[in-house]
């Protein structure tokens, strides 16, 4: 008995059609309640779509150790620059000329004393060691020496501080007046990709972070490393990996897929409305002066691909209680039949085993499938039919 209930449950899940079919042909054999597709080979791409944004890899904000104005620009945007390149020139403001006049006053004075004790220190110890004075003279020239010297680091210090520095004080002689007006260079080789100020323009140090860090004179791009950053939602990115191929289209440039590689995978979402988010760097392989910074694109990363392989139609798959088959027209008449599948999208089938190219797939009309297996249950004998529950106790 239990035999006998399997073999009608395959027959209700995979076999339905080859019984409404027997049933209907009595009425209008002439119009069967199906189609046929015909199978063939193709290639089924699997792909997650979504838009991004272009940006440079390198991109550098150009400001300057010294508060003051720029008296001077040397390039514009657009501009081709080389690392090192002049940019602009800046000279310090004129409210600071008072206070850098006399931290310099005290620089120098501190040195003067600085000279004078090591001098004072070299005699002593040449007297020491002719026997012409005693040792707690030379501790005494060594202790001098130490002092004026600790003097000289401080006042150095403060001139720093008043040029508009932070940190440890530079190498560089801070005596150089020339400290006074910097020219700025180019810290890479690239494309001025935008210019934030004008000559005559008062700017704030750029070592100063309680003042917001400064302005920005400048941003400089290399453009010959380009990638898109986007956000790809937490339902897709399981199934993005790094170096998966990516084609990119822009709107911008009609008619070019350009590629790419998937280069980057943040390890954490982030929230963004309602939905968590995962930031994804697609590298541009085939980058080319067309594609600029700020362009929007839209990526096909490619998640899944077969080619050249048996595929059928979504809609002739049939899956029940872990079985997949189809509908095979054999004399005119839907046989089942079982079928293994691999890869999807969201038209296609691929088929690894169960059909040949050239069979013929039945698919049946919208709606017609419900109605013959409504047809098959009400055939179905007593004992195979569902049980009705019992009413619930009060």
């Amino acid at each position: 008995m239990k035999k006998i209930s399997t073999i009608l449950v395959i027959l209700v899940a995979l076999g339905g059609g080859a019984a409404y079919w027997s049933l209907s042909r009595e009425k209008k054999p002439q119009n069967p309640p199906f189609r046929t597709i015909s199978v063939e080979r193709g290639d089924i791409v699997i792909k997650v779509t979504e838009s991004g944004r272009v940006e440079p890899v390198t991109s550098v904000d150009v400001k300057s150790e010294m508060a003051g104005e720029v008296k001077k620009l040397f390039v514009d945007e657009a501009d081709t620059v080389a690392a090192g390149e002049s940019l602009a020139l800046i000279q310090q403001e004129s409210s600071q000329a008072q206070q850098v006049a006399q931290a310099r006053a005290s620089l120098e004075r501190a040195k003067i004393d600085l000279d004078r004790t090591e001098r004072d220190l070299e005699r002593q110890r040449a007297l020491y060691e002719k026997g012409f004075v005693a040792q707690k003279t030379v501790e005494d020239a060594e202790e001098a020496y130490r002092k004026a010297k600790i003097q000289y680091d401080l006042t150095k210090r403060q001139l720093w501080l008043v040029l508009g520095g932070m940190g440890s004080v530079p190498e560089r002689s801070l005596e150089d007046t020339s400290l006074e007006t910097v020219v700025i260079k180019a810290p890479i080789s690239g494309v001025v990709t935008s210019l934030k100020v004008e000559e005559g323009e008062m700017i704030t140090s750029g070592t100063r972070a309680y003042m917001g860090g400064g302005s920005i004179l400048m941003t400089i791009a290399d453009l010959t490393k380009m990638v898109v950053k986007v956000d790809i939602n937490e339902v897709d990115v399981a199934k993005v990996e790094v170096g998966q191929e990516v084609r990119i289209g822009f709107d911008a440039i009609r008619g070019k897929v350009y590629h790419g590689r998937v280069k980057k995978i943040a390890p954490a979402g982030v929230l963004e409305g309602n939905v968590v988010v995962y930031p994804v760097e697609v590298e541009i392989t085939d980058l080319d002066g067309r594609i600029r910074p700020g362009m929007t694109a839209d990526l096909d990363i490619i998640v899944g691909e077969a080619r050249d392989v048996v595929c059928v139609p979504k809609e002739a798959v049939r899956r029940r209680r872990g079985r997949t088959g189809v509908l095979v027209l054999v004399d005119g008449r839907p046989v089942p039949r079982p079928v293994v599948t691999g890869l999807e999208d969201e038209v296609k089938v691929e088929i690894k085993s169960g059909l040949r190219e050239g069979d013929e797939v039945v698919v049946f009309e919208e709606g017609v499938e419900e109605e013959m297996l409504k047809k098959l249950r009400s055939m179905r004998p007593p004992e195979f039919r569902p049980r009705p529950r019992p009413p619930r106790r009060p």
